[in-house]
């Protein structure tokens, strides 16, 4: 019986190669924004609202702290002042795209100035 029950587990088991390609494809990205602070809290939800549909983890870091980039009220209790400079650190299989949505966010706001 421990045999069948061992052969059902190899079969369930995914294959070795295919972890290793999953793992691969995972990127990490950087990057840093300046805070234009205009309209704080719509552009916090804005943020999260164009962040949410990505599979990757998306972290805001000021001053030490580092929050989640899919969480408006993470994004509140960070608070960096207008001027500043936060860190964006994407990572996961869609990094690339949700940081090119990011540098899309920023320069249409930055077109709203």
């Amino acid at each position: 019986m421990s045999r069948t029950i061992e052969a059902i587990m190899r079969h369930m088991a995914p294959p070795a190669s295919r972890a290793t390609h999953q793992s691969n494809s995972v990127e990490k990205l950087e990057k840093e924004i300046t805070v234009k602070k205009r309209h704080y809290i719509r552009s916090e939800s804005r943020f999260v609202r164009t962040m949410l549909p990505f599979h990757s983890n998306i972290r805001v870091g000021y001053n030490g702290t580092e929050v989640d980039g899919k969480s408006v009220l993470d994004l509140m209790t960070l608070a960096p002042p207008e001027g500043t400079k936060v860190r964006i650190r994407i990572e996961g299989p869609d990094a690339a795209e949700a940081m090119r949505t990011v540098d899309q966010l920023v320069q249409s706001d930055s077109d709203e100035d």
